[in-house]
């Protein structure tokens, strides 16, 4: 179970760093890409330490919210006018 998890954790932190990559560059995707760097270092730790179910949980409900902002993010660059793409 642990395994599962921890794959899907890892896979949707590489979501976001490939939507990222295609984002212009700005100080919100420098944060945005700040932020999944750090979550992808915790994940590398739990090869070391086994994480609880719920740090598990409250990371991966990271992962997801930085998600939902990186997708409003991109939104927002469409809108504007600029060229987006994943």
């Amino acid at each position: 179970m642990f395994q599962a998890q921890f794959v899907v954790i890892r896979e949707a932190i590489e979501v976001v760093l490939r939507h990222l990559g295609g984002l212009p560059c700005s100080d919100t995707t420098e944060l945005f890409r700040t932020r999944v760097q750090d979550f992808a270092q915790e994940t590398e730790m739990w090869s070391a330490t086994s994480p609880t179910p719920r740090e598990m949980d409250l990371l991966m409900k990271r992962v997801l919210a930085l998600h939902i902002d990186m997708t409003k993010l991109e939104r927002q660059f469409v809108t504007e006018g600029e060229a987006v793409t994943a």
